[in-house]
């Protein structure tokens, strides 16, 4: 597959009277056309953060992209002036955010906040944006959605919002969607409709898919690839299956025994003793070694990078001073 985006060092700082707070530290990684990535990490993680950076949505004051780039079709997008920006966002990056609640404005009648985009970066007419906003209701499965097109958002259910949110977002054909938690507002049975409709229209359109997540089960049902955040760095990437099967992170191997299962049921949750770092000391030694339990000296002394580290998995990436493998077969 074509490459789509290439992200290369990408930190991310906020300067605010409490201090410096690293946001994001030297997030690099990969996308390739109309591959599936899931983001997962603890609230804190630099998940959402890196995502706005991607927009260039980092409020500044007082946050700054202060390192990297973020190579998409050929371009910088870190580089680039707010008005260049505009242009990319909705049009060829699209992002949907975590709460349908309030990311819609409550004033404006649900056509004209999808008629907006439409018009500004297809050029139609208003009445060609009509109809274009009555057929992206239908596709995401509002009924009546002729009728509904001037209702205002407090009209709509959590899940319709969101259904809407959707809507706008693939008003324009992106080639990458952002779903920043789409779903963490949303009763359960909602959520499984939500996560089915995006992965039936990402197969119908052909789309990239960055899902931003907590949910290590939504992860598994939708992405081919994992990147695993901690502290604001990725620890572990990789194919999601492979990363599942044979963690080398010692965080990823938490996140994944903290999980219920059903082949388990009279084996206890495991959870990941201690507290996330404070995210205003500016990392020197490994994030996670207060917290790991197979923690070497050298976790103490000095950031591990990512590297390669399964045999036969080329894009297997791990930050890590010491081989879980081992440690696990000899405990």
């Amino acid at each position: 597959m074509a490459r789509l985006m290439d992200v290369n060092g990408l930190t991310v700082r906020f300067y605010t009277p409490e201090g410096t707070v690293y946001a994001v530290n030297d997030v690099t990684y990969t996308l390739d056309e109309g591959e599936s990535l899931a983001i997962v990490g603890e609230s804190g993680s630099g998940k959402s953060v890196h995502a706005l950076a991607i927009m260039g949505l980092i409020p500044s004051p007082p946050g700054k992209v202060t390192d990297g780039t973020v190579m998409f079709d050929g371009r910088d997008l870190v580089q680039l002036r707010e008005d260049e920006m505009r242009l990319v966002r909705g049009s060829e990056i699209a992002m949907i955010f975590q709460d349908p609640m309030t990311s819609l404005n409550p004033v404006l009648k649900i056509s004209t906040q999808l008629t907006e985009a439409i018009k500004l970066h297809l050029g139609m007419t208003e009445a060609q944006a009509r109809n274009r906003a009555v057929e992206l209701l239908q596709m995401v499965g509002i009924p009546a959605a002729a009728d509904r097109l001037d209702d205002y958002p407090h009209q709509f259910s959590g899940g319709m919002r969101q259904r809407v949110m959707i809507a706008m977002a693939l008003s324009c054909n992106p080639r990458l969607l952002i779903a920043d938690e789409p779903t963490t507002a949303l009763d359960v049975t909602i959520q499984a409709q939500i996560v089915e409709l995006i992965k039936r229209l990402r197969a119908e359109l052909g789309m990239a898919l960055i899902w931003i997540t907590h949910d290590l089960g939504v992860a598994a049902g939708i992405a081919d690839h994992i990147n695993v955040m901690y502290a604001g760095q990725i620890v572990e990437r990789g194919p999601i299956m492979q990363v599942f099967k044979d963690p080398r992170s010692a965080y990823t191997l938490g996140l994944l025994s903290s999980l219920p299962r059903l082949d388990l049921k009279d084996q206890r949750l495991v959870q990941i003793e201690g507290q996330p770092p404070d995210m205003r000391d500016e990392p020197t030694f490994d994030p996670f070694a207060p917290r790991n339990p197979y923690v070497t000296e050298r976790c103490w002394q000095e950031i591990p990078p990512l590297e390669n580290v399964a045999k036969g998995h080329p894009e297997h990436f791990a930050r890590a001073w010491y081989d879980l493998p081992s440690l696990r077969n000899a405990q």
